[in-house]
């Protein structure tokens, strides 16, 4: 069987690794620029890597087989990919989803790390936190190398026989009976018994019966550095949790902090094709003026202005939850699209989905959970990708 996967990033790196150990498979990969560039999703040199889930129970099956997955990939490459140094998540003590991450700590048994009051001041003297508010940090949690896990896994897959072509986007893909036509940007084409689109924010340029589900924004990351020499020292990787969401990773070395906002912050753009992609006057200014509230109310140690910005393409379901399953009307193309959020953590297991849904058209995971999950935005123009608010990650200008 011949099966191509559309796009080599995060997900669908993992897929063609997944597939390319699987007998009786010829596994394909396309991507439309060189392995583990920083034009779509996976970029920013850091992304945080969570054992604990925060709104969801039935993920953590996917967080667990994930974990295993990881250590499978550094072992089978003797790579270090994700640096397990702990992630601290900041809320109320009544905020729903720190409930829920303490909860799952139990019920899991994944080992955490408390504090409030004086002892979380003194331990983590760089943030400024309100009365009421308490840490929880993942002890096994960490930062992964997104470049450097797509690139990883793609070489693996390589090794083991897939064949791996780069720059080479693909236009469109037409069914054909019992297989798929890809035609190439190039005007060549080529035909497979299955196809795996992983394409993150293009998924509705090649499926565009989703455009009314799945829509893709550009995202923001800023770096800033210390007023002071020394600021940013023992800096943990951090999440706060809405209704204020933002996160944070040190730089290597912690000569800076990425910070990150959430959805709302995020540009909307019906093309990835034709959104802005460099931030330039008026842009750059707006996305600073973003992040203010955070120097202001979170790291007031951080100078005003970042010293970096780079944007990124990410896409959303309207639920928030992932969309794993055949494209609508199709019988041989399978998507894995809208990870919003949640899918470089659990890659591995996402890319097991695929070659599972690829192969055989089942897998052992529970994936009823997200198709039942409701809305929590509405796209109101798919031409523009302008949709209402989500409050599930509230972050403009943190908590009233």
């Amino acid at each position: 069987m011949k099966i191509a996967v559309i796009g080599l990033g995060a997900v669908g790196s993992q897929t063609l690794w997944q597939l390319s150990q699987r007998p009786g498979i010829e596994a394909y990969g396309f991507e439309s620029g060189y392995i583990g560039h920083p034009f779509a999703g996976a970029g920013g040199e850091g992304r945080l890597y969570r054992n604990l889930e925060l709104t969801t129970e039935s993920y953590m099956p996917f967080v667990r087989e994930s974990a295993r997955g990881w250590r499978q990939l550094e072992a089978a490459s003797d790579t270090t990919l994700i640096a397990r140094q702990g992630v601290l998540l900041i809320g109320d003590r009544d905020d729903a989803q720190i409930q829920h991450a303490t909860r799952m700590a139990a019920d899991w048994r994944i080992p955490i790390a408390q504090y409030e009051g004086a002892e979380l001041r003194a331990c983590f003297p760089q943030f400024t936190f309100r009365d009421g508010q308490v840490g929880v940090v993942d002890t096994g949690a960490g930062v992964i190398s997104p470049e450097k896990a797509v690139m990883t896994a793609v070489s693996q897959a390589a090794a083991h026989g897939a064949t791996v072509h780069e720059f080479a986007p693909v236009a469109s893909l037409r069914e054909t009976g019992e297989s798929v036509e890809l035609t190439l940007a190039s005007g060549e084409t080529a035909t497979f018994d299955r196809v795996v689109v992983a394409c993150g924010g293009w998924t509705t340029k090649l499926v565009p019966e989703l455009r009314d589900w799945i829509v893709t924004r550009r995202l923001t990351s800023a770096w800033f550095i210390g007023r002071d020499d020394g600021y940013l020292d023992g800096l943990p990787p951090f999440m706060q949790v809405a209704p204020g969401y933002c996160y944070g990773i040190p730089s290597e070395g912690g000569k800076s902090v990425k910070l990150g906002l959430g959805f709302n912050d995020h540009l909307p753009t019906g093309d990835p094709d034709t959104l802005p992609r460099h931030l330039e006057y008026d842009d750059a200014h707006d996305q600073r003026n973003r992040f203010a509230w955070i120097l202001r109310d979170l790291l007031p140690g951080l100078r005003e202005n970042p010293v970096r910005m780079a944007t990124y393409v990410e896409s959303y379901t309207r639920s928030m939850h992932e969309y794993l399953a055949l494209a609508p009307d199709h019988t041989n193309t399978i998507v894995l699209g809208g990870f919003s959020g949640h899918g470089f953590k659990i890659a591995p297991a996402l890319g097991q989905i695929g070659a599972d849904l690829a192969t055989s058209g089942e897998t052992p995971f529970d994936l009823d959970f997200l198709v039942s999950a409701p809305p929590v935005f509405n796209i109101t123009d798919v031409a523009t990708g302008t949709t209402t608010h989500n409050s599930v990650v509230e972050s403009a200008g943190g908590p009233k």
